[in-house]
């Protein structure tokens, strides 16, 4: 699982500067909470880079839209 080696990668880090910093504990109710933000974030920025002039807000709608898919594979895997 991706975040499982985010966190071990982020606790070597925080051995080797001395620092003592802990991650979030991860659950699937915030996992779904922030896959329905970035889906929200991502149709509303593929929505207004396609109607509007702004193409910066159409690649973060795809951005969006992908953390979205990234997130539903984790949830999966939780």
């Amino acid at each position: 699982m991706m975040i499982k080696q985010l966190d071990t990668a982020l606790s070597k880090v925080n051995k080797r500067v001395g620092v003592n910093v802990k991650t979030p504990k991860v659950t699937k109710l915030k996992l779904k909470y922030s896959r329905y933000f970035t889906t929200a974030v991502g149709v509303g920025g593929l929505t207004l880079g396609i109607i509007g002039p702004s193409k910066s807000l159409l690649v973060l709608g795809t951005i969006g839209i992908l953390s979205t898919v990234a997130t539903t594979n984790e949830i999966r895997k939780i």
